[in-house]
């Protein structure tokens, strides 16, 4: 019998090119699928799939975030892949929203396998966020799994995945994987970016590791054809991060000056410096993408390739060379500084807490030059401090350990030969203690009892704690917004002081956006 697979999130980015490489697959896979019921409008391209395959699709209109409909999506399903999230910017102005599609959703599809009878026969593909491990600045550029899980504040997108995907690490699922997804180049960015605020939201020094929305679909798409053929070995039950490799990692700069250079201009044309965020994002480069690179064998495209397509797709972006740069500037980008999501907003309504988020202080605003010939670029070799750096050798991989974050234990050691050693030593390295008596070599997913420097006991597996860079829920998850409290223990302070100064270890951001115009102090 052809096996089936469960989708969530069919008519997202990534879910609509998972949709159609499962269906491309000659093992012809059945597809269950839930299409959200508020969805307004479904894209011709997933509308398409769903017409051409429609004999092995059974798609019914729905809500992850009632149980009953994940026990209907999931009835006689062999593999279950979770890609559905609400995402900025519509994640930022709907909090309640992020919360019931990205935590929640995923809740109900865990405890649907769990309880179905069938959990040894269900494996869970659930798909995860680079946005979890925060915002990334020199020296530590690269990112890789086992870092230090830092929502940015007001982030409530991660806020939620990072509660979900938790969830499911702690599940005691026998079959999943989790992979947290790098930033998608996909064939929404332009009608996505031109209507809000977000727009500013990439940091022009940021590092950033893209993949194209196709090669996101193969990935899922040869997860399910690798585990039928049994060429997967010891895959399962880890995370791995998403990325695409050498021929994807820029900055944000670099990202908007190709984009738009299919309008045959530089950024710098529409853009000046001081209009986007200077941190509080989410970005880097991985180190370790290429594993599942060296698994899956997904990668077909490059940044350049996808590019290359869309300007093909949307030839009529080069009629704006006849157009003045200034008035592009003026009707499509400057207009958006009045949406609530843009820094324009911020600064022009006083939003503090979000200027000191995103900027440090208004005053560290106003330090940002206005002009690009005094801007310092990353990407041109240029550093804020007046010096320079190799771009080229800092993008090297082969240069990339000296800038690795530590984890605090013996990381030269296979996963099953730590020992109670190791985890008494990653508990140090975060302040608090691990309390087993013992560890066998067969217990990395069995619960033990950790304790945090404030005296929190909680309960998490080995697993979750060393490769997934959690710690205690009560002083390390955004609840409100407080990483400044815990930046002096050494795994997180080791980032955190990369973008943030000595004084800010007291500032606490709201939860909700509707709280966005204070900070709360301790």
């Amino acid at each position: 019998m052809n096996k089936t697979v469960a989708l969530t999130g069919t008519t997202g980015a990534m879910g609509g090119e998972v949709l159609l490489s499962l269906l491309q697959s000659p093992l012809n896979l059945n597809v269950r699928c839930i299409i959200f019921e508020k969805e307004k409008r479904i894209p011709r391209f997933v509308k398409n799939t769903l017409k051409k395959y429609r004999g092995r699709i059974y798609a019914f209109k729905g809500d992850i975030s009632r149980f009953d409909d994940c026990e209907e999506l999931i009835k006689g399903a062999d593999y279950v892949i979770n890609c559905a999230s609400l995402i900025p910017p519509k994640s930022d102005h709907d909090p309640a929203g992020t919360y019931q599609s990205n935590f929640v959703g995923t809740k109900n599809i865990v405890d649907a396998i769990l309880a179905s009878g069938r959990e040894k026969e269900i494996a869970l593909i659930h798909i995860a966020t680079v946005a979890m491990y925060g915002h990334r600045a020199l020296p530590h550029v690269w990112l890789r799994v086992g870092d230090p899980i830092i929502s940015s504040d007001y982030d409530v997108y991660s806020k939620q995945k990072l509660k979900a995907e938790k969830y499911v690490l702690e599940s005691g699922l026998p079959h999943f994987v989790s992979l947290r997804q790098t930033a998608v180049l996909h064939k929404y960015m332009f009608a996505n970016n031109l209507k809000d605020g977000l727009m500013f939201h990439t940091v022009w020094n940021g590092t950033l590791e893209w993949v194209t929305d196709r090669d996101s679909g193969v990935l899922c798409k040869n997860i399910v054809e690798k585990d039928i053929g049994g060429k997967l070995g010891n895959f399962w039950n880890k995370i791995y991060n998403i990325g695409g490799g050498k021929s994807c990692r820029v900055t944000g700069f670099e990202t908007f000056d190709r984009c738009f250079a299919l309008t045959g201009r530089s950024a710098k044309k529409y853009f000046k410096p001081n209009w986007n965020i200077a941190r509080n994002f989410h970005g880097g480069w991985f180190y370790d993408s290429d594993e599942l690179e060296e698994i899956l064998n997904f990668r077909s495209e490059s940044m350049e390739d996808f590019w290359t397509r869309t300007g093909k797709k949307y030839g009529y972006f080069k009629l704006a060379k006849i157009v003045p740069a200034s008035l592009i500037s003026a009707f499509a980008i400057k207009r958006l500084f009045k949406n609530t999501n843009s820094p324009g907003y911020w600064l022009k309504n006083g939003k503090e807490g979000r200027i000191k988020a995103f900027f440090g202080s208004r005053e560290d605003y106003e330090k940002i030059p206005d002009k690009w010939e005094d801007y310092p670029l990353l990407s041109e070799g240029k550093l804020e401090d007046g010096s320079e750096i190799n771009y080229s050798e800092l993008k090297d991989i082969k240069n990339a350990k000296p800038r690795l974050l530590n984890h605090g234990y013996d990381e030269s050691k296979p996963l099953e030969e730590l020992e109670l050693a190791d985890l008494q030593s990653a508990a140090s390295f975060r302040g608090g203690k691990c309390l087993a008596p013992k560890f066998g070599k067969d217990a990395l997913y069995d619960k033990v009892i950790w304790k945090c420097r404030e005296g929190h006991e909680f309960a998490l597996t080995p697993y979750t704690v060393l490769k997934g860079g959690y710690w205690c829920p009560h002083c390390c998850e955004p609840k409100p917004w407080k990483y400044g409290a815990i930046a002096n223990i050494p795994f997180y302070g080791q980032v955190y002081f990369d973008s943030h100064s000595e004084n800010e270890v007291d500032d606490v951001y709201p939860v909700f956006d509707r709280e966005e115009d204070f900070i709360i102090k301790k």
